[in-house]
């Protein structure tokens, strides 16, 4: 037995269980070229002197880590947040740990952190880049590690990705807004620096030109996606003339954030004004006037980017390694006709 506050070694588990160093090795490393009764052994020895497989040591060896990295812009989203969550659990379940990087929307601390990503010696990688364009893409290529792109796809990027049919999203909103005869429109939009928020304000606009109807008024939110910017952006809003009708937030916090400024000024939601939002977080379901909303299929998104890397990492190829989700518009009761039609 070791001397006592001596780290148990190897060796003493080996000589407890009465067999070689090489059959721990084998034991520890999950290798089937020894008997279930030997491994048994093996791993009672272990548990009894306290022995702990030094994962450094065993990474040297293996040339895996057996660890996963998630880059997000900002984790303070429930979108995010909820993204975290279901690749967690994938990766636990398949054996790795996760490192999680919140770039806060910061393109220098995006390329900071996927550097200390590489030196880390992570398996593989899955992101949502900050802006379009994404700095340390070449770092990651560079040191040969496997990229899964989820949410966004940066510029110049062709790998794998997991990401929404924005344009469609766009247009199932406006056709939604249509049939309850709406004809003046305003757009709350995420920053357009970003693609995901160009392809949802132009297929909103699409539908709404393919209706002879005025092209909605478009303000731009901050990079932050938050409560507060939709409530600025919608009290710009009520001071058009036409007032608009209806209103579709690039995501569901600034939705949130245009009922307060609504119902602030006195108006009501929806008969004066209808509000949707788009990512359908928990929240806003539970809002006095529960928002309609497009359905992100989040799950599927985080769960599809997690299980196309993890094949990567098997050495398997991906039975589809671009996949484009489909949306779903969720009516409630943010939306209605506008009160003059009614």
């Amino acid at each position: 037995m070791p001397r006592r506050h001596q780290r148990p070694t190897m060796k003493d588990v080996a000589r407890l269980a009465g067999v070689s160093v090489q059959t721990v090795s084998v034991a520890v490393n999950n290798k089937e070229t020894i008997s279930e009764e030997t491994r048994e052994r093996v791993l009672a020895a272990i548990e009894e002197v306290g022995y702990r497989p030094y994962a450094v040591a065993r990474s040297l060896r293996t040339g895996a880590t057996q660890t996963i990295a998630l880059v997000v812009s900002d984790i303070t989203n429930p979108f995010f947040a909820s993204m975290a969550n279901t690749v967690e659990d994938h990766a636990h379940a398949s054996g790795y740990s996760l490192l999680l990087y919140n770039t806060h929307s910061d393109l220098e601390r995006e390329k900071n952190y996927i550097r200390m990503a590489t030196q880390r010696w992570i398996d593989g990688l899955l992101f949502v880049s900050t802006k379009d364009e994404m700095h340390g893409l070449e770092t990651l290529q560079e040191a040969n590690i496997p990229v899964v792109a989820i949410d966004r796809i940066p510029n110049n990027y062709d790998g794998p990705s997991v990401v929404l049919n924005n344009l469609k999203t766009g247009r199932m909103v406006a056709e939604h807004l249509i049939e309850l005869g709406h004809v003046n429109f305003a757009h709350i939009s995420g920053p357009m620096d970003l693609l995901l928020s160009r392809e949802r304000l132009d297929g909103f606009q699409e539908i709404i030109r393919q209706h002879g109807l005025p092209s909605a008024i478009s303000v731009c939110g901050d990079d932050s996606w938050s409560a507060e910017s939709g409530y600025q952006a919608m009290r710009a809003l009520l001071q058009a003339q036409p007032r608009p009708t209806a209103v579709f937030a690039g995501n569901d916090r600034m939705a949130i954030g245009a009922m307060r400024a609504i119902i602030e000024a006195g108006l009501r939601i929806p008969d004066d004004i209808s509000v949707v939002g788009i990512d359908d977080i928990e929240l806003s379901s539970y809002q006095i006037i529960p928002l309609t909303t497009v359905r992100q299929s989040l799950v599927d998104v985080a769960t599809t980017g997690i299980k196309i890397l993890l094949d990567i990492l098997a050495g398997q190829e991906p039975e589809q390694s671009q996949v484009v989700c489909e949306p779903k518009l969720v009516v409630r009761n943010s939306t209605g006709r506008p009160a003059a039609s009614a």
